[in-house]
């Protein structure tokens, strides 16, 4: 997992030049422009998600992973706590979906920790990291403008 700030330089932290475009996307797009929905920046290898969604209380979520694309979540209006501990295999899967990239876990996971994302922030979720985002802050519900980009992990390899 990788936690930073598009406001804040990026260029020379070592990240992999994918990982420098799509912030580089993020930071130079005006999303208040775009209509909610997919766009792509590079067909199924990189696609954005923009979302208007309202925030729960962490126990109505559910951790996630993916295991073909990585995620970049990135907070345009709102903020959102993000739950994130490593897959060291030890959690059970009660939901998987191969078909959308996409496996649920108990609600109960063990050492999670979070980050608060506010306008800005990017939260990197790699196919290690088990995830959990859209939680509310302070258990209070709020809506939350986001968007969330696929990075195929083959254009890491």
């Amino acid at each position: 997992m990788i936690f930073g700030n598009v406001n804040v330089n990026y260029n020379g932290l070592g990240y992999s030049p994918v990982l420098v475009r799509v912030l580089d996307w993020l930071k130079s797009t005006d999303f208040k422009q775009l209509p909610l929905g997919r766009h792509d920046i590079d067909g199924d290898n990189i696609f954005a998600m923009l979302q208007e969604v309202t925030t729960k209380k962490i126990a109505d979520t559910r951790p996630e992973s993916h295991k073909d694309y990585l995620d970049v979540q990135f907070v345009i209006d709102g903020q959102e706590k993000m739950g994130f501990l490593p897959d060291y295999g030890i959690e059970k899967v009660i939901e998987a979906h191969p078909d959308r990239d996409l496996c649920f876990y108990a609600s109960e996971v063990t050492d999670e920790g979070f980050v608060l994302a506010t306008p800005g922030t990017y939260v990197i979720f790699y196919p290690e990291d088990i995830h959990r985002p859209c939680c509310a802050v302070n258990d209070e519900p709020a809506k939350v403008l986001k968007i969330v980009v696929k990075v195929a992990m083959k254009l890491l390899a």
